[in-house]
């Protein structure tokens, strides 16, 4: 361009353009984020600083289970006899980073005509924001876990018949399914339909917190999420038991996580604001490979170099790699009439 724009100005100081934004941001915003909420989802800062890493696929290391199954050295007194030790053995999963970014904008006359600037808001919940979206790439991948646990036919499946539907004791022979890591439970995500027979079964409740201004939904003494996005397979409501840490997630910023563009031509000289924000965001399935075998994006891209949430979704995507009894997921299904 011929002229400088704050565009230019705050893509060479990005640090007033953080102290700009910095202005407007809520210092404690209101979060209604139910996998965060609930504790299934916590921040982890060796994945955060994978997400910061210069690539697009990460190995995440893990422990093995030490086998049970092999007799230990009984002690004696002869000193030729050496006993062998054994070792704890490793394996790793390939995970994808999310480059993540999103533009608000602005025309310049509306703020001349209602004293409101919209980005002020904007600014105020890009927190909030990303918190969500992190909430939306879980439900994906869930998605996808369920989906490839069907196909696979791996052991993480409890299908109940049509006409028992969604009970306890389906939900306990879902758990099962984990054999002796059966207690491995931190909460459940299910469909609205599930819910409601649940709680028409007076086994699960639903109360408001006034607190804390959240509705605070649970099952069996542990938080429960509702989404029918995830949750519904064929038709039918779908339970997933979900244990403490069965998810990665990291969230980190990239070179420039945020920046203003300002167009002053546009609007016929009026004058328009853009502000950009970006996240680098890993969310994945802890016993899982992401074989990244269909990229599509969002469907807007010329080159697809993200996984997007039909990615996420997409069982040929996904391949267990760890022990049935290291993955803390299962899944109560229903059958179709």
């Amino acid at each position: 361009m011929p002229y400088v724009t704050l565009g230019d100005i705050f893509a060479t100081n990005r640090e007033a353009a953080y102290e700009v934004v910095g202005s407007y941001m809520d210092t404690d915003p209101v979060t209604t984020t139910p996998f965060f909420e609930s504790g299934l989802i916590v921040s982890n800062p060796i994945i955060a600083e994978l997400a910061a890493s210069n690539t697009d696929i990460v190995s995440l290391p893990y422990w093995t289970k030490i086998d049970p199954s092999v007799e230990p050295n009984y002690s004696n007194d002869v000193y030729e006899d050496v006993a062998v030790p054994r070792k704890i053995g490793t394996g790793s999963m390939r995970a994808r980073v999310g480059f993540l970014n999103e533009g608000f904008g602005s025309m310049d006359l509306v703020t001349d005509i209602t004293g409101k600037n919209p980005l002020q808001r904007v600014a105020s919940r890009i927190d909030q924001y990303w918190r969500e979206e992190a909430e939306l790439r879980i439900v994906a991948t869930l998605r996808g876990v369920l989906n490839d646990s069907v196909a696979a036919g791996n052991g993480m499946v409890h299908q109940a018949t049509a006409a028992d539907g969604i009970t306890f004791e389906g939900i306990i022979d879902a758990q099962l399914t984990m054999g002796d890591a059966f207690g491995g439970i931190g909460g459940y995500v299910m469909s609205s339909a599930a819910f409601g027979t649940l709680v028409k079964e007076k086994l699960a409740q639903s109360n408001f917190d006034a607190e804390r201004g959240l509705l605070v939904r649970t099952f069996n003494g542990l938080p429960v999420i509702v989404n029918d996005t995830a949750m519904t397979l064929n038709g039918k409501p779908v339970v997933a038991l979900i244990g403490q840490g069965a998810f990665a997630y990291g969230m980190a910023n990239p070179r420039v996580p945020l920046e203003y563009e300002r167009e002053a031509a546009r609007g016929n000289g009026g004058g328009a604001e853009t502000l950009w924000t970006r996240r680098n965001m890993i969310v994945h399935p802890l016993g899982y490979n992401f074989n990244s075998s269909s990229i599509t994006g969002n469907g807007t891209e010329t080159v697809k170099r993200g996984a997007g949430w039909t990615d996420l979704a997409n069982a040929a995507n996904w391949e267990r790699v760890a022990d049935r009894k290291q993955v803390p997921i299962a899944f109560l299904t229903v059958a179709a009439t």
